[in-house]
C-alpha cells in the first residue's frame, strides 16, 4: 500500500495554468502600458471567436457538441486512482473464496464503476477468461474512442481559430488598402489595428486555450486506459482464482510500474 499511496493526486495543475495565463494577459497589459487599449477589439474578437464557433456549428453535431461542453470538467478532476477499485476486488475474492457467493454477488451489485461491476460479475458468473477479456476490451476500447473524439474536437478548433485569425488579418488589410489612397490615418490604423489583433487573437486560443485542453484530454485517457487495464487483470487474477494476498500485491505493482513508466 505504500507504494500505491505514492500515486494520490498533486495540485490540480489546470488552475495553476489558468492563473499562469491571466498573469501572461497581465504581463502583456503591463509591457503595453498607455497602449494596452490597443489588444482590445470587439470587432477582431468577434472575427475570430464567432467563426471559430460558426465553424464548429457545421463541422460537428449536436451530440458531439454537447460532449465537448461536457468534458471540460474533466479539466478540474484530481488525477484518478483504483484504490477503492482494488479493494472491491480484493473483498470479492475473499468471498468467493470462503464460498460466500450471495456476499460476493451483493458486492459486485453495489459497485458502481460499470467496467468493473461488469467485469466482476462475469468472473462470478464462470465465464471463460478469453471471453472475460474479449468484452471487457471492447468496453475499454470504446471508452477511449468516446474520449478520443472529444480531444480531437478541440484539436479542430486550435486549427479553426488561426485560420479565423487570418480571415481578420485579410479582412483588416483589404480595408486598409481600400482607403491607403484617401491619406486618412485613423480609418488606415483602424485596419491595420484589426488585421493585426485578429492574428494575435486566432494565435492566443489556439495555443492557450483548444491546443492545451486537447492535450490535457488525451492524457487523462492514456491514464484512466492504463488503470482499467490494471482492473482488467485483477478480474482475470480472481477469475483464475488467486488469493486475495497475491490480487493485491499484483495490482498494486502494476499500477506503481505503470506511474513510472508514465512519469508519475
Amino acid at each position: 500500500m505504500q507504494r500505491l499511496a505514492a500515486l494520490r493526486s498533486p495540485l490540480n495543475t489546470a488552475v495553476l495554468g489558468i492563473a499562469g495565463v491571466g498573469g501572461l494577459i497581465w504581463l502583456i497589459v503591463q509591457a503595453a502600458g498607455d497602449t494596452a487599449g490597443q489588444y482590445w477589439n470587439p470587432i477582431g474578437l468577434l472575427i475570430v471567436l464567432g467563426g471559430t464557433i460558426a465553424a464548429t456549428l457545421i463541422a460537428f453535431r449536436g451530440r458531439h457538441l454537447w460532449s465537448m461542453v461536457s468534458s471540460l470538467g474533466a479539466l478540474f478532476e484530481r488525477e484518478a486512482t483504483i484504490r477503492d477499485e482494488i479493494e472491491v476486488i480484493v473483498k470479492v475474492a475473499t468471498q468467493v473464496g470462503r464460498s460466500n457467493i450471495r456476499q460476493a454477488e451483493a458486492t459486485v451489485q453495489s459497485v458502481d464503476q460499470p467496467f468493473l461491476k461488469l467485469g466482476l460479475q462475469l468472473a462470478l458468473d464462470g465465464v471463460s477468461v478469453e471471453e472475460i477479456m474479449h468484452v471487457l476490451n471492447w468496453r475499454l476500447q470504446k471508452q477511449v474512442e468516446r474520449e478520443n473524439a472529444q480531444a480531437r474536437l478541440f484539436r479542430t478548433l486550435a486549427n479553426f481559430a488561426p485560420a479565423l485569425g487570418m480571415l481578420g488579418t485579410l479582412v483588416g488589410l483589404v480595408n486598409m488598402l481600400n482607403v491607403l489612397g484617401a491619406g486618412d490615418l485613423d480609418i488606415i490604423g483602424r485596419g491595420l489595428s484589426i488585421a493585426l489583433i485578429t492574428t494575435v487573437y486566432g494565435v492566443a486560443l489556439a495555443n492557450l486555450v483548444f491546443r492545451p485542453i486537447a492535450i490535457r484530454l488525451e492524457q487523462r485517457t492514456i491514464h484512466r486506459a492504463a488503470l482499467m487495464n490494471v482492473l482488467l487483470d485483477g478480474i482475470i487474477l480472481m477469475r483464475l482464482g488467486r488469493s486475495p494476498s497475491v490480487i493485491r500485491d499484483t495490482i498494486e505493482n502494476l499500477v506503481a510500474d505503470r506511474a513510472d513508466e508514465m512519469g508519475h
